[in-house]
């Protein structure tokens, strides 16, 4: 068709379609503010004399291709499925290996979520990564001497700039349904026993409330109107969890809309009988896992960690602290008892038991963790422990005061520095290694960028299992 037009008409269409083009990929894949990688594996070039991306060897949109400078008969095609209003193509899926839901999350396998933000599939750009496959981790550390030192004020500084770092929340949109997943395995100094309740602030066993007020505040500033919700499920009962723990609506005020505890209303309902308000969604593999329906489906899930060793999967960080401490405890537990929702740690001869091995462990933190990832991650490393994943009476010493804050878009890249930080091999942890090889993150540090303070500037030896620390 461009054949038999003028020299000025030719010219003229040729811009237009350009224009389209740009557009349409802008709206896949990128503000237009530097290159980004195509939706279907292909490369992305630059407009000469601007900045909005089109394609040069790959996709328009998974549609038809566009050649820069040709006409329709020498330098490529725009239509069999080419460019249409919305930037998905008519024909073919808009990524490598799956479909993707409208607000939804494709997973690595191609298989979208509901609720969460999008994320790329396999031959696109990594989950929470950049367009050149780099993940950001960013580290912050406080100048007290001491974490006990640190006040309310200090760690909201300190979130505030790990979070800005790491590339900030405006991904966050007003009106959303936003759930921040802390860690709060138990209130007690005894772990798996009452007792002695743990101190509220910088515990090393605990994310700290502030640290989650500090996030929850971060939030609620770019969701004014939406719901933000703190869900936990505890291994004693989580509405005792909270309470003891500083997870009040005296503390939170505004910031936080509920506080939902995973077990609903007693660790002593399992079973069948109390699925109401459960999904069950497959995991990367296609296993099914039971989950919390509003956990599943919001649209932002941050997990907000603790920095610790853990005695059977070797690290434990913002990975597991979703892997297992989002399981709902009436499909994952058969304790009776009022207080004790522990997830079958030592009832192995139960149906429902979670192998507890390294290995098996992994290979169940990673299904988990895959039915619904996480879309931000920050970890509380105010403290720090050695010898976790509770204190169990254990001595002052495994209490690290490291005085840190982390954060990342990618859970897998932030749980990988925090073991480096701890003297853990990454690569001997299987739950990080099963989801970086689905393309959920990586433990390459030639692929990770961390910025602020370095390893080297803040590691210390924490004693953990010798098959991946020391």
């Amino acid at each position: 068709m461009l054949a038999r037009l003028g020299s000025a008409q030719r010219a003229f269409l040729t811009t237009a379609l350009l224009a389209m083009a740009a557009g349409q990929v802008q709206s896949c894949g990128g503000d237009g503010s530097g290159p980004q990688e195509a939706s279907n594996g292909g490369t992305v070039g630059v407009v000469s004399g601007g900045t909005s991306p089109v394609s040069t060897g790959g996709n328009v949109a998974a549609g038809g291709s566009l050649a820069l400078g040709g006409d329709s008969a020498t330098g490529g095609s725009v239509g069999a499925g080419g460019v249409s209003t919305g930037g998905n193509a008519t024909a073919g899926a808009p990524t490598t290996g799956g479909t993707e839901a409208a607000g939804g999350s494709v997973t690595s396998a191609g298989s979208p979520q509901t609720g969460g933000s999008a994320t790329a599939s396999t031959g696109g750009v990594a989950v929470g990564g950049s367009s050149s496959g780099q993940y950001i981790v960013a580290m912050v550390q406080s100048t007290k001497a001491q974490a006990t030192d640190i006040t309310q004020d200090d760690v909201k500084a300190l979130v505030t700039d790990a979070v800005t770092q790491a590339g900030g929340l405006d991904f966050i949109q007003d009106g959303q349904t936003v759930v921040l997943k802390p860690n709060l395995v138990t209130p007690y100094v005894a772990c798996w026993g009452a007792g002695t309740a743990l101190s509220t602030t910088v515990n090393g066993v605990t994310t700290d409330w502030r640290v989650t007020r500090a996030v929850a505040d971060l939030v609620r500033a770019k969701n004014p109107s939406g719901k933000i919700l703190v869900m936990e499920g505890s291994n004693r009962n989580t509405t005792t969890a909270f309470s003891l723990l500083g997870y009040t609506a005296a503390n939170f005020g505004t910031s936080v809309d509920e506080f939902i505890p995973l077990e609903g209303d007693s660790c002593a309902n399992h079973g069948a009988a109390y699925q109401t308000g459960l999904v069950q969604k497959p995991a990367l593999g296609g296993k099914l896992y039971w989950v919390n329906k509003r956990y599943f489906e919001a649209d932002v899930l941050i997990s907000i960690g603790a920095l610790k060793t853990h005695g059977q999967a070797g690290v434990t960080g913002c990975v597991k602290n979703l892997g297992i401490g989002a399981t709902p405890n009436t499909q994952y537990s058969v304790s009776t008892s009022a207080a004790d929702c522990s997830r079958n740690m030592s009832q192995s001869g139960a149906a429902s038991y979670i192998d507890h091995s390294l290995a098996g462990l992994g290979q169940f933190v990673h299904d988990f963790y895959s039915v619904r990832p996480a879309d931000f991650a920050i970890m509380d490393g105010l403290q720090g422990l050695q010898n976790g994943p509770c204190t169990a009476n254990a001595p002052a010493s495994d209490k690290m005061n490291m005085r840190l804050i982390l954060a990342s878009r990618n859970a897998v890249a932030l749980d990988t520095v925090e073991a480096l930080v701890m003297g853990c091999d990454p690569k001997k942890v299987p739950y990080l290694t099963k989801l970086e090889t689905d393309g959920l993150g990586t433990t390459d540090t030639d692929r990770i960028t961390v910025v602020g303070k370095q390893v080297a500037d803040v590691k210390k030896e924490f004693s953990g299992p010798a098959a991946v620390c020391n």
